[in-house]
Formats: C-alpha cells, structure tokens, sequence
C-alpha cells in the first residue's frame, strides 16, 4: 500500500516587531508557582539571617627550630630557605664512578686553565698517582658490564674527583688525610682549584649537617618542629613542639605532626619573638564544592554527580554523615577564609559573624565547649596529640611541584613463613654510573661467575638419592634474622649469605648499610612486607632557588614471599654418563 508523506513548517508569525516581549520568561499563574512551593516545604525555612560579616581576630607565631629526631626539642635552627620536606628526607650522598670522573676532569680542567701547562701537566700526574681511578672494582661493588668498562677506560686517566674533595677537606679541618695529598697541593693555583672543587661539590646536594632523620631501625622520619615566641599575653617566651614520628617519606604537611610535651627547665630565650596578632573583616561565602545539588527546587542542575549512586552500608556512618551533608545541609555552611603565613602556627582569637538583621553571633571553639562522657572535644585541621589539643593551625613550608628521579634503590623487605624469618630482597642498587641496576641480573651473573657445586652422579650399584643440607637462595636475597635484645624487644638482624667455597655475598644497597649491623624493629616489617626506595627529589623554592636531595620513602611491601630456603632434603641423584 502506498504512503503519503506530509511536511508541515512551523514558522513564527510575530505580532510585534519588537523582541523584548519574546525574551521575556512570563508567568500566567503565578498562584499556581507559590502553592507548589507551599506543597514542597519551601515556605518551611527559619526565620534566621545570612551571615553578611566576619569580624576574625588571628594570633601567629614562626616556626623557628628543628630537629632530626622525636624528642620535642629543638637543636638547631629551622632553615627558612628550604622546604621542610627537604630538612626532613634529606640523606647523604654518595656518588659513585661517574660521579668520581666528573670531579676528577672539573678539577684538572681548572688546573690547565690556571697554570702554565707543563706545570699543570705536573700537577695533574701527581694527582692522579695519589688518589687514582683504580682499574679493579672494591669487594662486593655492585656494577654491571657498563659500569666495568667504564672503570677500565678510565683507570689511570682521571683524578678521583670525590676522593680527593674528602681528602682535601680533611686538610682543611686541620686534620692529615690517607692517602696524603702531594706536596703540588701546596701551590696557591692547585690549593685554589681544590678549595673550589670541595665547595662545588658541597653545592651540589642539600645534605644534612648532622645526623640525618632517617631511621632505619624504624624504617622511617622523625622529626620536631618548634616555634619559640612571647605569646602576646605573656611576657616570657614559650616553646611549642610539634613531633613528626612517623613520617614515611613523601608529602609532608599538617596531619604528619602532633602535639609534643612542652620542655621543662629550659631557660628563656631572649631572643624570642613575639606573636603577631592581626584583625581582619571578611564576607562570608557559601560552601561549594564539585557535584554539590541546588539549592532551589527549580534550578536546574549540571547532573555531573550521581548521587544515586552512593549506596552506603546502614553502618557506614561515615559516608552517611558526608552524604547528609552535601544532600540536605549543603547550602547551610559558610565558609571563611584564616590568613596565615607559610611556616607558622596560627590560633583564632575570636570570630564574631553579624548577620543580615544586624544581630551579632560569636562563634566559640569546639573544643571550648563542655563534653560529657570524659569524651575528647571534636576539633579539626588543628594540632593535638597524647590526649591534649592546641588551638594552633599549622601552615609548614612544604613543597608545591616536586620533580623525582628514577629510584636509584630498591629494596623489598618481605616475611618468610616458611623459614621463620624475614629477607631483604634487592631489586635495584645504585650502580657504578650513578644510575640504577637490576640486582636480579647482577645476581645471575655472580651465580654464573660461582656457580654452586654439582650434585654427584649416580653409579651403577649405588644409592640413588643424596643428602642436600640446604638450598641456596637468590644472591639478592639477604637474609633478616630475629634476634631478642636484652631490654625484650624484637629486633631482625641483617646476614650475610654464605657460600661456602665460592665466596659470601654482602649486600650492597646503602638502605641496607653495607659495613655495619643494621637492626629492624620487628614490627616495623609486617605480614605485608615493607618496600623502601632511594632517589632524588629536587624542587624550585618560593624564592626562586633550586634545591636537590637525597631521600627515603617506605610504603606498604606486596605481602609474604618464599625463598626456596630448606633444610635437611633428599636429593635425587643424576644418572651418569653411558660408559
């Protein structure tokens, strides 16, 4: 059956030649919009007024002492010129082959670029003669096919750039370095350009002057921040420590600090300064936020959240609170802003809000408030700790942008249930040019080198299986034995893998502290594992400078692992060769 089909146009037919009339949104029952609103509770609202002034009095005082340990005392002063993360992490730093060569040829070029050139040539041998690039890596060096040629191409053709700063620093101190610089050293022109290469490689690296804040036992940061001043009620200073106990590495900011003890017997500082207060007069703003519903009926909406997809657990108190908030309280709060300068505490005095009746409110804080129960006071964004609460907002000097390197270490530290005890597995290790390299090919290449012994073959009439006392395991894998110190505590000890015949293996990630025993609090390492990693961060500072150093992080590991390690086995035996 056939079809017609019809196109009708709708087209306008003004009656006016003016637009004003179209543009407008006009309402024919304006009766019919307020009984809806009547019908839906928009009438239902108290009889209050929006706050239309903030009147806020602050009180600050500067963060002025550090120190790199959690006893809530300051040792030294809080250097204003770098990030407080940088005072924190900062380890330090030791550079490798690549390192030692780029010294050593800043050096010698300083010297031909000084004096003459035979007598620079002079200069430049002895050098090289007192602290050469030797050709034979030390024991339990970890470098790779790369890092051994280098070191044979430049053995014997460059001075040992970082050898010979530490020397000539030791010269400086008054002290007499091992080796002895040669007597050219006492030439004006050579002692210059050796007092220039102690200071360029100074500048280098943000390193710490004294102990660094890392712990090993712990596998993390400690450290305290105070700030010292006359409170402007007072008129002798006090001290407020700040304690960051157990800070992992990374970002660095408020809640990583609590409240720490104030110290007793300290003499007064006169030097202290005093708090600033200040008074400031605001608008208050509503609270917004991403996704946040209308606050009319007839508003239309950007649908960006869907807040029917929130479906919470009846115990999930939490989330319920948040979704109470945003859904039905949103529009309520307002918000203010606390001026505070970066690397100081700050305490609200008073907060008086006038609304748009005139009336007068003062806000008090919570903590202010009576609780019963013996519950703590609520607080938030404010510095508490041991059962004890400050009124002090804390805005440190951390970082902004931050650019990080390739880890140069990495080091899983993993439990063994079935060899009751924990490994340190190494996964990468700071290699001979100042670059990572794999600790599994390494290790590969060591089992090559030394192979284990063979098992011995089957005879014909003879027993076909063998006594195996161990197995060997991985030679990145060292092992954590738990010893019990004297005091209770629980300690895993790094070892030492022994190869009986072909030489023990050492570890050699300087997280591990290759030389020395390295104790590990037992609780430190969890079912979980813990993996720490090495690298450099460097950050451009509110003041325009740059800034680069050395540091740790430690963040959850991958969970319980097996090395292959047993004891006391019976071992098939190989069948032998057809005679």
């Amino acid at each position: 059956m056939a079809s017609v089909t019809v196109w009708t146009r709708l087209e306008p037919h003004p009656r006016d030649g003016s637009m004003e009339r179209s543009l407008q949104a006009q309402v024919r029952d304006p009766l019919w919009f307020l009984a809806r609103q009547w019908q839906l509770g928009e009438f239902a609202g108290e009889d209050a007024g929006s706050p239309v002034q903030a009147t806020m009095g602050v009180q600050s005082r500067p963060l002025n002492g550090f120190a790199a340990n959690d006893s809530g005392v300051a040792t030294v002063p809080l250097d204003r010129a770098i990030a407080l993360e940088a005072h924190v992490e900062r380890v330090p730093v030791s550079l490798n082959l690549r390192g030692s060569a780029q010294l050593g040829r800043r050096v010698e070029n300083a010297l031909r670029a000084s004096l003459p050139a035979a007598t620079a040539d002079a200069a430049i041998t002895a050098l090289r003669a007192a602290y050469p690039i030797v050709q034979i890596a030390p024991a339990d060096a970890a470098e790779d096919a790369l890092g051994r040629a280098t070191r044979a191409t430049l053995a014997g053709r460059v001075v040992d750039g970082l050898a010979l700063a530490a020397a000539y620093t030791i010269v400086q101190s008054g002290g007499t370095p091992v080796p002895a610089l040669p007597s050219v050293a006492a030439q004006p022109a050579v002692a210059a350009a050796l007092a220039d290469l102690v200071a360029y490689r100074a500048s280098l690296y943000s390193e710490p002057a004294g102990d660094p804040a890392w712990r090993s036992r712990r596998l993390d940061y400690a450290a305290t921040v105070t700030s010292t001043a006359v409170a402007v009620d007072a008129s002798v200073p006090d001290t407020v420590a700040l304690v960051a106990a157990d800070f992992r590495g990374g970002d660095l900011d408020w809640f990583s600090f609590s409240l720490a003890p104030a110290a007793s017997g300290a003499a007064p500082d006169p030097t202290a300064p005093h708090e600033a207060a200040q008074t400031f007069n605001f608008l208050p703003s509503h609270i917004t936020f991403r996704g946040m519903p209308a606050a009319r009926w007839w508003e239309f909406e950007d649908g960006v959240t869907d807040f029917g997809a929130l479906t919470p657990d009846k115990v999930d108190l939490a989330t319920l609170l948040v979704m109470e908030f945003a859904l039905v309280f949103g529009n309520d709060w307002f918000e203010v802003p606390v001026p505070t300068e970066v690397g100081s505490l700050s305490r609200v005095t008073t907060l008086v809000v006038t609304d748009s009746f005139g009336v007068r409110t003062l806000v008090e804080p919570t903590e202010s408030l009576p609780v019963g129960g013996g519950q703590s006071p609520w607080s938030m964004f404010k510095i508490a700790g041991d059962g004890r609460h400050s009124p002090y907002l804390l805005m440190p000097p951390t970082l902004g942008v931050v650019m990080e390197g390739a880890p140069l270490e990495d080091v899983v530290f993993l439990r063994d249930d079935m060899a009751a005890m924990a490994w340190a597995v190494e996964h990468r290790v700071h290699g001979p040019m100042d670059a990572p390299i794999d600790a599994q090919q390494l290790a590969l290449e060591h089992t090559a080198a030394f192979p284990p012994p063979p098992l011995p073959v089957r005879v014909p009439g003879g027993p076909a299986q063998t006594y195996v006392l161990q197995t060997d395991v991985p030679d990145n894998w060292f092992p954590m034995v738990p010893v019990v110190a004297p005091s209770g505590a629980r300690f895993l000890r790094r070892g030492v893998l022994v190869r009986p015949g072909r030489g023990d293996v050492h570890a050699a990630a300087e997280l591990l502290e290759p030389g020395r025993p390295l104790f590990i609090a037992d609780e430190s390492i969890p079912r979980e594992g813990a993996e720490v990693t090495r690298f450099f961060r460097r950050i451009r500072w509110s003041d325009g400078s740059t800034t680069t150093w050395l540091a740790h992080q430690s963040r959850p590991g991958r969970g319980p692992g097996w090395s292959g390690l047993a004891f006391d086995l019976v071992a098939p035996l190989p069948p032998g060769k057809a005679p």
